[in-house]
């Protein structure tokens, strides 16, 4: 998969820009907020149809606007589409080769990117709910199904609550709301085991690689049930012995609304034991590891977003990066300058300046 051009209309300081994009590297140069993280975000959002900076979408639009429009061409395995997410006051549209899209799930994953930038590392003392984001979009990516099945259980597990909060809780309407709830969960286990399985498989090589530390990086899923065949019987009884605490509580305690990813060094959590640096090599290491995720399961090659993430690195870690990454993924770069190892590459530059992009030059061109 490769991103051939990407057109944005008054997209955050955007009020027209169009870029034409190398299979290879492209460094996305400029000063500091001049819009370069904006262009990574319009991608980003093509790829998961929301922000991964904020939920309120109005604030994507240029102010003054009426509406937002981000739109690229991809090379999908010989044949080319464009797909364009139009942001209005009202809502969003969805278009793929000009024709409406009416669901989401139709419209994620057709451009697949993994984005690495320096606030990921808040992800390891963020409430478990930031880290549950991160691993149902990257199943997402890959699995509509997921998606449906996910929201399903969020309507159901609302309608429980709210049995809940009554004063006197129909347990008949629970037993019904448990068993569809379990049939639910049952397939997102799955998905989420899979996942984290298919992560662990590269992680502990992919951060020995870039960091030279040998060190096993792995991410832990800490699933609501045990390790059963019979997951869906699991996970009902699971719902029917907390159903007491439940109503005393009001609310629905266990479930996978309530899971949690442990990132770990050696088996220990990275939390209190690890170094910022570590931190990073860490979260580096998984978000490489994601690329090879998706390209299993979907057989074709995301794009990586690299967001002012070279400047944290020293000249070795930077060097080994950039070999892991330079020949068989299309990568997107920003950075203030030309970091001294990339000159050597082969490269396109753009420069940003106040929301307008320039194309400079292409190493070796």
């Amino acid at each position: 998969m490769i991103i051939r051009s990407l057109r944005l209309r008054n997209f955050r300081n955007y009020e027209s820009a169009r870029i034409e994009l190398s299979e290879g590297m492209n460094i996305i140069t400029g000063e500091n907020a001049q819009g370069k993280t904006n262009l990574l975000e319009s991608l980003v959002y093509l790829s998961l149809t929301r922000s991964h900076r904020i939920s309120d979408e109005k604030k994507l639009i240029r102010e003054d606007m009426p509406f937002a429009d981000i739109a690229c061409v991809l090379n999908d395995e010989g044949s080319e589409k464009e797909i364009e997410a139009i942001i209005h006051r009202q809502g969003k549209s969805l278009l793929i080769n000009r024709s409406p899209v009416k669901k989401s799930s139709d419209f994620i994953g057709q451009l697949n990117v993994v984005l690495f930038a320096p606030d990921d590392l808040y992800l390891f003392n963020d409430q478990p709910r930031e880290r549950r984001r991160i691993m149902n979009q990257e199943i997402t990516k890959i699995s509509p199904q997921y998606l449906l099945m996910l929201n399903q259980y969020q309507s159901l597990l609302r309608e429980r609550n709210i049995i809940l909060k009554q004063d006197k809780a129909d347990e008949r309407y629970l037993d019904i709301l448990d068993e569809q709830m379990a049939e639910m969960e049952a397939f997102i286990v799955k998905m989420r085991r899979d996942f984290i399985d298919t992560v662990n498989e590269s992680m502990a090589s992919l951060y020995r690689e870039i960091s030279g530390d040998d060190v096993r990086a792995s991410v832990r899923y800490r699933c609501c049930t045990g390790d059963t065949d019979d997951l869906r019987a699991s996970l009902l009884e699971m719902h029917r012995d907390s159903r007491q605490h439940d109503i005393e509580r009001r609310m629905t305690l266990n479930g996978i609304h309530r899971e949690d990813l442990v990132f770990e060094k050696d088996g220990i959590s990275l939390i209190n034991t690890a170094s910022q640096g570590q931190k990073r090599m860490t979260m580096l290491a998984f978000k490489m590891a994601l690329l090879r995720y998706i390209q299993k399961k979907t057989g074709k090659k995301p794009v990586l977003l690299l967001d002012d993430v070279l400047s944290e690195l020293d000249s070795v870690r930077r060097q080994k990066l950039l070999e892991m990454v330079k020949k068989p993924y299309q990568c997107l770069i920003t950075a203030t300058e030309i970091p001294e190892e990339i000159r050597k590459e082969n490269f396109r530059e753009f420069r940003i300046e106040k929301g307008t992009v320039k194309y400079v030059s292409g190493g070796k061109e």
